[in-house]
């Protein structure tokens, strides 16, 4: 049998030959087809995907591009800078509060925030400002967590840009638990790196030093922030994103708007003259000029106001702009089409007689919400960081005694505070983001404490609605400030109903 199959294939080699030549030019046919089509999507104003893994996501190198295009139009268009910091203001203008009840506890918060390479990079308001801008143009932070593990448990942050991160490797079993990250960079001295960090809650069952043959930075964990993609995705995207077309579509309008008008303003006057070219000739040179910015002048233009006289049969009259086909008003949907992407009113990108209130006192619920929510977002992020500074605290001996460390299943290290949770321990606190009515907020109160007018029914407790009387004043020491005031139950109370009474009169 193998003699005959030897014979066979020598008589049919040709014909085999030509299939498989056949079969190679149809499939290098395909590939060729199927990369003209992606192309014609750009040809077509499509962005091309460029899918990650499993499709789902944007590749490393699409997010990349987005991350230098949002970046170079908050710098250059300015709708995408304006909503970007109109959102850093509201969020992080007014400052936060940072605090302890527990005296001990509060020095090694105050330790940490007041160290002066973290507020270069995170508890300085500098600081803050700067990373909204960047988790709003990127959406992506890499914080970097240096701890001096041995003598004071002393945490410092630093940051790695984005564009450095090539690379997020998770838990096979688990997409969403992140284990290292791959950085590529070059120094100031020109030398290449690659290096793996491990995250910050990645608690390794093996003293493994290496992953794929790249060195693992032990001395230095990450914590990554994302925002603006979705929850199965291992890399935010930025918030801006929706708004790029659009902010660039306006900006292309407006050009086109303010060529039309140069255009109109190139004629202003149009004379008609009887006589030919002689007669034209001559109205030609009673208004020509040899003005210039370099040479003397020797026949200057009409001045504004100027009277022209003609002769019989030749009229001056101006060219009419008034009801022009094009007004810069006609772009105003492509306008709210960067106000729905950034998630602003109109009335926040320069034309404040479209809104009826005054954004001091009050904002529509869902720009107020929205800032409610990001405020909310750095507050978790603070929270967990300030956790774990304590965690180190208590580890090393500075906080003996406060807390005990607890492990859960999956070996990560946990604070069990003997005074109660860490959420009662820390107080982290942004300004109201509108600004508060007091005579309305304290009138509520009193409205609350008397049942609508009458000396104080007793139904709330003094302390409890002195406390809310406070609040309403915007006091925020307001456990210290009750402190103070409450030396006894019994002058406490006389404060308090002197105090509703004269109140109660004013009003009346």
């Amino acid at each position: 049998m193998t003699i005959i199959n030897d014979i066979a294939k020598n008589i049919l080699k040709p014909e085999l030959e030509e299939i498989r030549t056949k079969n190679s030019i149809e499939r290098n046919n395909l590939t060729e087809r199927l990369a003209e089509l992606e192309l014609a999507l750009e040809d077509l104003s499509w962005t091309k995907i460029l899918y990650g893994e499993g499709e789902h996501e944007f590749s490393r190198e699409a997010l990349g591009k987005i991350s230098y295009l949002s970046r170079l139009m908050y710098l250059k268009n300015p709708l995408i800078n304006r909503g970007v910091n109109v959102k850093r203001y509201y969020v992080w203008g007014q400052g936060i509060t940072i605090k302890s009840k527990d005296p001990e506890i509060d020095k090694v918060l105050q330790q940490f925030l007041s160290d002066r390479k973290n507020q270069q990079e995170l508890t300085g308001h500098t600081a803050q400002m700067t990373k909204e801008l960047d988790l709003e143009c990127d959406g992506n932070i890499f914080l970097v967590f240096f701890v001096d593990k041995l003598k004071t448990g002393k945490v410092r942050i630093r940051s790695i840009p984005f564009s450095q991160i090539q690379e997020i490797v998770t838990n096979p079993d688990d997409a969403k638990e992140p284990w290292f990250y791959y950085r590529v960079w070059t120094d100031s001295n020109g030398k290449s790196h690659e290096v793996y960090y491990p995250d910050w809650c990645y608690v390794q069952k093996k003293n493994v030093k290496t992953y794929k043959g790249k060195p693992i930075e032990t001395s230095a964990t990450i914590m990554h922030i994302k925002n603006g993609g979705f929850s199965d995705w291992k890399y935010g995207v930025s918030e801006i994103y929706s708004a790029l077309d659009w902010a660039k579509a306006y900006k292309e309008f407006l050009e086109d708007w303010a060529t039309i008008t140069r255009a109109y303003a190139r004629f202003a006057w149009q004379a008609t003259t009887k006589g030919g070219a002689k007669g034209i000739a001559a109205v030609k040179s009673k208004f020509q000029t040899t003005w210039s910015e370099t040479s003397s002048e020797n026949n200057p233009p009409p001045g504004v106001g100027s009277m022209a006289i003609t002769g019989d049969g030749a009229t001056l009259t101006p060219i009419k702009t008034a009801g022009a086909t094009t007004s810069p008003e006609d772009g105003r949907r492509i306008l709210l089409m960067v106000c729905a992407a950034v998630g602003l009113p109109e009335t926040f990108m320069g034309d404040a007689s479209v809104g009826s209130l005054a954004t001091a006192k009050s904002l529509d619920r869902p720009t107020e919400l929205a800032m409610k929510d990001r405020q909310t977002f750095w507050k978790d992020i603070l929270n967990d960081i300030l956790n774990y500074v304590l965690l180190w605290a208590v580890k090393v001996g500075t906080l003996k005694g406060k807390a005990t460390l607890v492990k859960t299943d999956d070996g990560i290290e946990q604070l069990k505070w003997k005074e109660g949770d860490y959420q009662d321990i820390v107080e982290i606190n942004f300004p109201p983001v509108v600004a508060a009515d007091r005579v309305a907020d304290v009138g509520a109160v009193v409205q609350a404490i008397t049942l609508g007018g009458q000396i104080s029914s007793g139904m709330i407790p003094d302390d409890d609605a002195l406390r809310m009387l406070l609040t309403a004043l915007g006091e925020q020491n307001v456990e210290q400030m009750l402190d103070q005031l409450k030396d006894n139950d019994g002058e406490l109370s006389q404060k308090m109903e002197a105090f509703v009474e004269k109140y109660i009169k004013k009003q009346k």
